[in-house]
């Protein structure tokens, strides 16, 4: 029986441990589970990885390196169209928002999984885990501050950054568990309706920015 090459054995122990930080979070997943969903020995995971801590940076950079390219192109594109205009506030919240609520309506397993996974980890409380995904999206979490203090120049600072961790601190959580919002919800909210869900999210947060500059809004 032929052996799995070296790439297939990398890729199936990234998935287990996507899966297995998805439910039980960094602090929570077991090397031991990983290994046995991977079909490989513990010697194996730390040959390709080094360490748990290393695993979880593989993970990261797979997942998030995409999202974060795609986050970064819609902004451009958007820029681009506006021709030197700040951005509305609106737009803004479109780019922030759609590429990953996007991903979670795909119906395939594999990207659901991914969903989850991004959810569980931006809510991660584990320090190390912060650390790592702070490293992973320095850069557009800046380009969407970038834009932000641009669209609204008098906006103070910090109130402006307040406003940006609620935004997405509220799509880790529908990200985090979809299935859980609609059944609380009584199918009353539906995340995989990716127009609706995105109209609603700015709906509700456009206003709290615009607040910032004395409830004028850009056009």
């Amino acid at each position: 029986m032929p052996q799995p090459s070296e790439p297939d054995r990398q890729t199936r122990i990234l998935d287990a441990a996507e899966n297995t930080i998805a439910e039980s979070g960094f602090a929570g997943a077991s090397l031991r589970d990983i290994v046995q969903e991977a079909q490989v020995n513990l010697a194996t995971v730390y040959y390709y990885f080094g360490s748990k801590v290393g695993l979880l940076e593989a993970v990261l950079k797979r997942r998030f390196g995409p999202l974060r390219q795609e986050h970064l192109a819609l902004l451009c594109e958007f820029e681009m169209a506006a021709k030197g205009r700040p951005l509305p506030v609106e737009k803004i919240l479109e780019a922030m928002l759609l590429p990953p609520l996007r991903l979670m309506a795909t119906s395939s397993a594999k990207h659901q999984a991914v969903t989850r996974l991004i959810g569980r980890i931006v809510g991660e409380p584990n320090r190390q885990t912060q650390e790592m995904l702070q490293s992973q999206r320095a850069s557009v979490r800046a380009a969407f501050l970038k834009a932000l203090r641009r669209s609204l120049p008098r906006a103070k600072l910090p109130a402006l950054v307040w406003r940006l961790e609620f935004v997405w601190g509220a799509l880790a959580f529908i990200l985090c568990n979809p299935r859980r919002l609609e059944v609380e919800t009584q199918g009353a909210c539906n995340p995989a309706a990716t127009d609706k869900v995105l109209a609603e999210m700015i709906q509700f947060f456009a206003p709290g920015f615009h607040a910032l500059a004395g409830g004028t809004r850009k056009s």
